[in-house]
């Protein structure tokens, strides 16, 4: 029974394990499409700002500064949201390493009974 025990906990372990990767993962993917939006927040802010020498190169129709002012504050949201969800998914990333390795001391005891 007691073999039965230990390797239902090691088995509990290993799929917490497979969960941390998983979310490493997506930490890593999360901080990918930050850097993304950094450099379309970028870009667009370039253009804005070198937009008084386009005017000058073209015409601009009404709005397209409005456009362009909306389009950055458009992907400045979404980079607010993607860091936000970057800030929980580190805090979900801790508590899910705690909690492996509160299971771990539990096998470790429970092998040594």
């Amino acid at each position: 029974m007691s073999d039965v025990m230990y390797l239902g906990f090691q088995r509990e372990v290993q799929e917490e394990q497979s969960w941390l990767s998983f979310l490493r993962g997506w930490c890593v993917h999360v901080a990918d499409r930050l850097a993304y939006l950094d450099a379309i927040i970028w870009e667009l802010e370039l253009c804005r700002e070198g937009s008084s020498v386009v005017h000058f190169l073209v015409e601009w129709r009404s709005g397209d500064d409005v456009v362009l002012a909306d389009a950055v504050m458009y992907f400045r949201g979404i980079h607010e949201f993607e860091a936000q969800k970057l800030d929980n998914l580190f805090l979900f990333l801790q508590a899910s390493v705690a909690q492996v390795a509160r299971r771990r001391q539990f096998v470790a005891r429970f092998s040594g009974v």
